[in-house]
């Protein structure tokens, strides 16, 4: 759920909301989902309670902008990689990948997104939130995979799409300087890259 409608027409209420969500970020990654409440996420953006209710009434909605803002600049960071790539469809791939695989490299999005997860696991809100977040990124690849591959068929498409999701969630536990980090395998990188030239081609 975005804000409540005209909160962040005018520069100051997309600075708060802005301030929001950078807030209920840090509450996430330093606190854990325990600490995700409303007071203390207000707290932190040096707000009132009410101020806050004003642009998202429950700590729901924080979760779903958050995601949403998050999707929206992934979305936008990939586009921009993939169209300064030119036409060859193996750089087009790589740099496509590069993006993808950017923020893992953030400890601080990856335990934001773990946050997320244990959150989900207890509050069926918030699990719906992230359902419609991995809905909009699967269909954020689908649509990248229709313009590196147009002839693969959209059944298989949608598929790959689905597998690379997974494997791009499943990856973010052994990147971004997590605890489980040091449980990795190198070159993992370039081995999806090869896996997913040889899908494509095919």
């Amino acid at each position: 759920m975005p804000p409540r409608k005209g909160t962040a027409v005018h520069a100051k209420g997309h600075e708060r909301v802005e301030s929001i969500l950078e807030a209920a970020t840090d509450t996430l990654v330093e606190e854990g989902y325990a600490g995700l409440t409303l007071r203390r996420v207000a707290q932190r953006a040096d707000l009132s309670l009410g101020n806050l209710q004003y642009y998202f009434p429950t700590k729901q909605d924080v979760v779903r902008a958050l995601l949403s803002r998050y999707l929206e600049a992934a979305t936008r960071r990939v586009r921009e990689r993939v169209e300064g790539g030119g036409s060859e469809p193996g750089e087009r791939i790589r740099r496509a990948l590069e993006a993808l695989l950017e923020d893992q490299e953030s400890p601080r999005h990856c335990q934001l997104f773990a946050e997320l997860w244990a959150m989900a696991a207890r509050d069926s809100m918030v699990a719906d939130a992230l359902a419609v977040f991995y809905a909009g990124f699967r269909a954020g690849v689908v649509e990248l995979l229709r313009e590196l591959a147009p002839a693969v068929p959209p059944e298989r498409r949608e598929r790959h799409a689905a597998l690379l999701v997974a494997f791009f969630e499943g990856l973010s536990l052994f990147r971004g300087g997590g605890s489980l980090r040091r449980a990795s395998v190198a070159g993992l990188e370039q081995e999806l890259q090869s896996l997913l030239e040889e899908a494509l081609g095919g």
